[in-house]
């Protein structure tokens, strides 16, 4: 019985080894799909690149003028300093001696001394305040003017072919290049300046003259010498008669 038994577990061992061995292997699932990597989106292009220039350009100086931003003087120019380049749009300048003159959205702006004032220059845009002091005056290259007095703001916005000047606040005195009379603008009121359109000049096209061809000059002629003989006259011999031979 023993025998039978051991007998009877090796058989069942064999078994189940063979049917291990011969058992389906599992199923293997496909790997997922990896989507591509999204590429990293370029640095946007600034759609007015102009934009990121300087607004505002100081061209002389023939004083002490503050540099101001947010109420705090950010540097002090005397004559002889270099003059910096701005890149903000909005700037403040205090002109204890002297006068300042610059460049904003294609004016120039004249300040002397006492005159505490703002220029915000943007986009074609721009907006003067002054707070007290001297006048600042403001001038287009057709020469026409506007002239803001204390405690007044304009603002200047240019289109094709002419600046609109708005008074926000006072008052200011405009006057155009034809000479007549200025006129006061009251806050409130706007007025139109024309701006001159440059004509461009086209340069003549270069002439290139017809081709010639070289005149060819005939030799001069020159007439050959011939020797001519002298002849000597020949004497013919005359005979004389005598008065006997008659």
């Amino acid at each position: 019985m023993k025998h039978l038994a051991l007998t009877l577990s090796i058989l069942m061992l064999a078994g189940l080894a063979f049917a291990q061995d011969n058992a389906p292997a599992p199923a293997v699932e496909p790997a997922p799909a990896v989507e591509p990597a999204t590429p990293a989106p370029e640095p946007a292009t600034p759609a007015n690149p102009a934009a990121a220039k300087a607004a505002l350009k100081i061209t002389k100086i023939t004083g002490t003028v503050n540099l101001m931003k947010d109420g705090m003087v950010v540097m002090t120019l005397k004559p002889g300093d270099a003059l910096p380049s701005l890149v903000d749009p909005s700037m403040s300048f205090a002109v204890v001696d002297g006068t300042i003159e610059l460049e904003a959205s294609g004016h120039v702006i004249t300040a002397g001394a006492g005159a505490n004032f703002t220029v915000t220059s943007n986009a074609g845009q721009m907006n003067i305040a002054l707070a007290a002091g001297a006048p600042v005056k403001v001038k287009n290259t057709a020469g026409n003017t506007v002239v803001l007095t204390g405690n007044s703001e304009v603002k200047m916005v240019t289109t094709s072919g002419k600046v609109e000047v708005t008074v926000e606040k006072g008052n200011a005195v405009v006057s155009d290049s034809s000479g007549g009379e200025a006129k006061t603008v009251q806050a409130g009121d706007k007025v139109d300046m024309v701006v001159p359109v440059v004509a461009v000049v086209t340069a003549p096209a270069a002439v290139t003259p017809a081709a010639t061809e070289p005149v060819v000059e005939a030799p001069e002629f020159v007439a050959p010498v011939i020797d001519v003989p002298v002849v000597e006259p020949s004497v013919i011999p005359t005979q004389e008669l005598s008065p006997s031979g008659r």
